[in-house]
């Protein structure tokens, strides 16, 4: 009769702690990783274009432009995004960076890779194929 006493005892304590620590945890668990909408990856002379619109109901903690090459493996440059127009903000619509890529060998067809953190650790990375901006003008006939 003791021992059923003590085991009914040690039974409730161990609900007690249980409920205790479930109802204790982290709100922001349910907060959704970033979204990124990668938008343009152009190159333009020496210098790369990235546009894009990024919703991040955790705050964005971090935002890294990588450029690697075609298989995505050997990254050519590697760019931290540290304007407070961009950190520690909910949602970015319009993002717009230019990248310096003189003398990286970027060609068309290498990889953009766009990874936003934030304030909970969540990450997300976006990837687009580089292109070259197309001249307005290029496949209009002209009168001459």
């Amino acid at each position: 009769m003791k021992n059923l006493k003590y085991m009914s005892l040690l039974l409730a304590l161990v609900s007690v702690m249980t409920v205790s620590f479930t109802s204790c945890g982290n709100d922001d668990e349910d907060t959704p990783a970033p979204i990124i909408k990668l938008e343009d990856a152009n190159i333009e002379g020496d210098e790369l274009c990235v546009e894009a619109d990024i919703v991040a109901q955790g705050r964005t903690a971090s935002i890294l432009i990588n450029v690697c090459d075609a298989t995505g493996k050997t990254i050519k440059v590697a760019q931290p995004v540290t304007n407070s127009k961009y950190i520690g903000v909910l949602n970015v619509d319009g993002f717009h960076m230019h990248v310096d890529i003189a003398g990286k060998k970027v060609v068309v067809d290498d990889l953009l890779k766009l990874t936003v953190i934030d304030a909970n650790g969540c990450s997300t990375t976006a990837q687009k194929a580089i292109t070259e901006i197309k001249d307005e003008n290029e496949g209009h006939d002209h009168d001459k």
